[in-house]
């Protein structure tokens, strides 16, 4: 299990109709490189919770890039300061196999001064989005059980929890070091696109 299948996300988001409402103080946009330091940083503060992920340390900009499909890749920044990441959110591909090919896996995370304002809702919407318009028929999410916020988050945006992979690693690091981890899997099916044999 990898940083592209966990998510950790302390806020539930605010819902559609609420966010349509309302008129955000921060931005959507894709992601540029310079965004990366923060990016990575959001992720480790991720890590240092020791629920979001078996992984111990961010990856590179280049493992980044071969890892996610890049066109799924945004942050959310402050609309006063737009060169400031509140969050991002990502999708890589669940197998190599081509007939997979529609199937991703979500990764979003958080920053703090990011939470409670509907940030990641917003970055999980586009991201659906996005997958829509790329012909992706599915998006997955690992979530551990005690990541109670993230559950929250993709259950608000039609996902449903369709299994439990009990023991599936070692958590190597922090409050649950040792001890063998079950993770849930949300599913989200998006339309089908019109795919022939």
């Amino acid at each position: 299990m990898g940083y592209t299948r966990e998510c950790l996300v302390a806020e539930v988001g605010k819902s559609r109709e609420n966010q349509g409402m309302a008129e955000t103080d921060f931005i959507i946009r894709p992601i540029r490189e310079v965004d990366f330091p923060q990016v990575r940083a959001i992720y480790e503060m991720g890590l240092e919770t020791g629920h979001a992920s078996y992984e111990r340390k961010g990856p590179t900009w280049k493992q980044f890039t071969r890892m996610k499909i890049m066109e799924t890749v945004f942050v959310a920044a402050e609309k006063k300061d737009p060169d400031f990441v509140l969050g991002w959110v990502a999708a890589a591909p669940a197998s190599t196999r081509a007939v997979f090919h529609g199937v991703v896996e979500d990764s979003i995370y958080i920053h703090p001064q990011g939470q409670g304002r509907g940030v990641g809702g917003a970055l999980l919407d586009k991201l659906i989005e996005v997958c829509q318009d790329l012909h992706k028929w599915s998006i997955h999410s690992w979530i551990f059980p005690e990541n109670v916020g993230s559950a929250k988050l993709h259950a608000s945006r039609g996902f449903e929890k369709v299994a439990t992979f009990h023991h599936l690693a070692k958590m190597p690091y922090g409050e649950m070091a040792g001890e063998w981890r079950d993770t849930d899997v949300w599913e989200k099916l998006l339309p089908k696109p019109d795919i022939r044999p």
